[in-house]
């Protein structure tokens, strides 16, 4: 830096402060500032190197708008990444109204990535479509720029679970991108995308359709590729189980060539090579040779590639530590941080004189999922490699394949042994160059805990009164809140109890409106429970900025509320503390979060039988009673509508008053609207037999909302933008998160993803598909199917009753038809898609009856609102409606 300051002061005195060749100089000075790790100063000189420009050059002369692409940049890697947003998009409009197609698009990756590292990622989703549509229109699918915006897209929406685009017009942007990371040769994430796809697909559309099927032999064919054969044969397994449900079981030609090639896998499943390159073997006996009995290390890949190219040293001959001092939570932070750079580790080295594994290497190993790599050095120029599974109960051989590199020389990453991740923020060096986006940001407390179970700790968000709450992340991106247990408690064998307890009840309940527990571990030295994450403001945050709710969205609200409370209370929990505060609202409703927590409480805190919120806590809280019916919450569901749309607590002020006023039953609802009052002086009843039950406030407020009908909410603009501002990850429009769907798998057995509902024929065959792929490597595969869910066995119900169908009167066909829908409903909700294609074939079955066409139109459009305009159910439905409509059908 101080080199190029002296270019400056050069440049000056030969050519003059003003001159074209000092400013360039300053250009460099300025990048190399903030490359220098001094991003602040980095900014003040583009600002002022900026200003120059324009004054001397114009503001649409290429070096400034250079200098002007620079400045916002390093306004993001200074932090101020809204800075960035701003100013990125200034240009992006700029562009547009020049008709410069391409520099607008480039701008508006720039606008999606500092979003993205804002945190923003539902607005950096929405952005990176909309650059992906854009430039499909504008320049064509086989674009630079085209291509750019689907990996972007991609690289986002892995990072999500299910909803971020909502029903079938959003799936379609996946796909593409899926198939454009496919194309690049990234076939582990382009497997895991159309794992996503499948699942999504299977919502949507059904675990037989065509296209959950199209979607599983992509996921299966990506495996293969990538040399992965393990994943490949439960893939396999997946397209298998699809198959037949379609009724293309065993004994049809395109099923047993599949099962054939399953069979291939699990006879080859015992070859496990492990591929290093030349010069990275080269580079992994240097580092042995120089500590001969205690280097150790990981070994990675990228992901496209086939064979180790990166040695990362955890301990080397300047370490006094061995080997079996690092702990397993050191080389999981390693790992981690290999990931973040987009590596994907393939084994642990060890140096090791007789090249043997030991126990704990093995039980290392097996817990990471890795092999083995255990070198001696002969002399100062040799070394000797020999490698090892651990996925039985003995060590496995595993050949060692030396090959060529076409590179100049392996990469050498630097491991880190702290327990947090590692900060990392790629950079464009230069306009126009593009980088990847950091899928997760580091944990911040380096002395806290790495992971629960499969949850990466990123940072400790909140600490409660029994414990910590934690901001997690899974292997797939799948964002949750992990609450823990404080250690003062976690030896006190009846609060580890009753914290079990009370997991396993919040583990059961299930609905649109609550925000249940999806995974836990109440018998770990640190019980935890986690729960999915919904980046949204609560009640009492919108009360704060609105004052007070309109008539509709309180009653929208209050249904959401009361029939999360009926799943809740069906489940033997009562909540205890119902406030705005425990309820966030997102885009597609209410969410009431923390139920079972007061129960906890009150175990963590026998010094208080309290336990809630005085504001409001029902007479019975007040109390203390020892035990509390659903009717409790009731009473506070009450408060909470009173709340929202008085302004006000009914109770009073303070807490003084607001007990008192409990007490003795006197609420102040002076000003509640008269469509309100009923309902909620109803909940307030001293007496809790008098009160009504949560389904029949819901029913009071909004009919149909105890079924899980419930359509938009009629929020206002400011309601609207509160929450859009909190959206960093966006609520799903379905419940069934990937989160949900794989804990509810595993609860059931331990096995893959349940698939999911509805029938479709297929368009192409399965096994032409899958054919000629090359079997040649595979690790041992189970020879068994994944279990099928309630939706699963009710579906394949359906597809045999629809391929009998053709003979029968259409009443008949009607009346099946509504006991399907009804039995649907009942399982799995009025909102389900399953449910929603039925209710939409039972209309269309009556448009012969008066008014039938009508009625129809109208349960099409509220399925519009969770299946999308373009899912095949609703647009056929659109194509006969028409029909009926110009034939004179009414």
């Amino acid at each position: 830096m101080s080199r190029y300051e002296a270019a400056v002061a050069e440049a000056v005195r030969q050519y003059g402060p003003e001159a074209v060749e000092t400013l360039a100089v300053r250009h460099q000075l300025a990048h190399w500032t903030g490359e220098s790790g001094h991003p602040e100063q980095a900014v003040e000189l583009f600002a002022r190197l900026l200003a120059d420009r324009e004054r001397l050059q114009g503001p649409h002369h290429p070096d400034s708008e250079l200098a002007r692409h620079q400045l916002a940049h390093w306004y993001g890697r200074a932090g101020r990444f809204q800075e960035a947003v701003d100013r990125y998009e200034i240009m992006r409009r700029v562009a547009v109204q020049q008709g410069r197609c391409e520099t607008a698009l480039s701008m508006m990756c720039e606008v999606g990535y500092w979003q993205h590292q804002a945190g923003d990622t539902a607005a950096a989703l929405r952005t990176f479509a909309e650059m992906l549509r854009g430039a499909q229109r504008e320049l064509g699918p086989t674009h630079q720029l085209t291509g750019i915006a689907r990996q972007r897209y991609a690289e986002v929406a892995a990072g999500l679970p299910f909803g971020n685009e909502g029903g079938h017009d959003g799936l379609q942007n996946l796909i593409a991108a899926a198939a454009e990371v496919e194309a690049s040769g990234d076939f582990r994430r382009a497997g895991r995308l159309y794992g996503q796809i499948a699942a999504q697909s299977e919502n949507l559309y059904g675990h037989a359709s065509a296209q959950t099927l199209s979607a599983l032999v992509a996921q299966a064919k990506a495996a293969v590729n990538a040399g992965d054969h393990a994943e490949a044969a439960e893939r396999f397994d997946a397209v298998l189980a699809c198959m037949a449900l379609q009724g293309r079981g065993p004994g049809t030609r395109e099923y047993d060539i599949l099962l054939g090639q399953r069979e291939e896998l699990a006879r080859s499943a015992a070859h496990v090579t492990f591929r290093i390159g030349q010069q990275t073997g080269t580079l992994l006996g240097q580092k042995v040779q120089a500590a001969p009995q205690t280097a150790c290390g990981v070994l990675a890949r990228r992901p496209d590639t086939a064979h180790t190219t990166c040695v990362a040293v955890v301990l080397d001959g300047t370490d006094s530590r061995a080997p079996d001092q690092v702990t397993a939570e050191q080389w999981s932070a390693v790992i981690r941080h290999l990931t973040e750079q987009r590596w994907e580790a393939t084994a642990l080295y060890f140096a090791r004189p007789d090249r043997r594994p030991w126990a704990a290497d093995a039980r290392l190993c097996r817990r990471l999922g890795l092999l083995g790599v255990y070198v001696s050095s002969m002399d100062s120029s040799n070394v000797q490699v020999e490698a090892y599974t651990f996925t039985g109960a003995e060590p496995v051989y595993a050949p060692v394949v030396v090959v060529p590199e076409e590179s100049a020389a392996p990469e050498q990453a630097t491991a880190q042994l702290a327990a947090g991740g590692v900060t990392f923020h790629p950079g464009a060096q230069a306009f126009g160059q593009w980088r990847e986006v950091g899928r997760v940001r580091p944990a911040t407390d380096a002395e806290g805990p790495s992971a629960f179970g499969r949850y990466d700790v990123l940072e400790r968000v909140g600490r409660g009164g029994f414990g910590d709450v934690y901001l997690c992340q899974d292997p797939d991106g799948v964002m949750v809140a992990v609450k823990t247990l404080h250690a003062r408690y976690a030896n006190v064998p009846t609060v580890r109890q009753g914290f079990a307890h009370e997991v396993q009840a919040a583990q059961r309940v299930s609905g649109r409106f609550t925000v249940p527990v999806i995974a836990a571990d109440p018998d770990g030295d640190t019980p935890w429970m986690a729960v999915p994450y919904v980046a949204a403001p609560s009640l009492q945050e919108l009360l704060e900025q609105s004052g007070t709710l309109d008539e509709p969205t309180v009653r929208g609200l209050g249904a959401g509320m009361a029939a999360a409370l009926g799943a809740i209370h069906a489940q033997g929990i009562v909540h205890l503390d119902l406030k705005p505060g425990n309820v966030l609202l997102t885009a597609d409703g209410p969410r009431v979060i923390d139920f079972g927590i007061a129960q906890i409480e009150q175990l963590t805190e026998p010094r208080r039988g309290f336990a809630g919120t005085y504001a409001y806590a029902s007479p019975e809280q007040l109390r203390e009673q020892p035990v509390f019916t659903a009717a409790s919450d009731v009473f506070s569901l009450g408060t909470v509508l009173a709340r929202l749309a008085l302004g006000r607590s009914p109770w009073g002020g303070d807490t003084a008053t607001a007990v008192a006023n409990i007490r003795s039953g006197t609420p102040d609802l002076r000003g509640l609207p008269s469509a309100l009052h009923d309902v909620v002086r109803s909940c307030l009843q001293l007496d809790p037999a008098r009160r009504p039950t949560p389904h029949e406030v819901a029913e009071a407020l909004q009919p149909g909302v105890a079924d899980g009908d419930l359509g938009p909410l009629p929020l206002s603009q400011e309601a609207q933008e509160l929450v859009a501002a909190y959206a960093t990850m966006p609520a799903t429009r379905f419940y069934e998160t990937l989160a949900d769907t794989r804990a509810r798998a595993a609860a059931e057995g331990d096995v893959a993803p349940t698939r999911a509902l509805s029938t479709g024929a297929l368009t192409a065959p399965v096994a032409d598909s899958l054919e000629g792929e090359g079997v040649r490597r595979a690790m041992p595969f189970r020879d068994t199917a994944p279990a099928r869910s309630t939706a699963a066995e009710l579906e394949a119900r359906i597809h045999a009753w629809e391929q009998e169908a053709e003979n029968r009167e259409m009443a008949q066909t009607r009346h099946e038809c509504g006991e399907f829908m009804q039995e649907a409903r009942t399982l799995l909700g009025a909102a389900h898609p399953l449910t929603l294609r039925l209710r939409v074939s039972h209309a269309m079955l009556g448009c012969d009856q008066p008014g039938g066409v009508a009625n129809a139109e109208r349960v099409v459009g509220e399925a519009v609102r969770h299946l999308g305009e373009a899912h095949p159910t609703v647009r056929d439905a659109r194509v006969l409606l028409e029909m009926l409509k110009s034939t004179g059908g009414t």
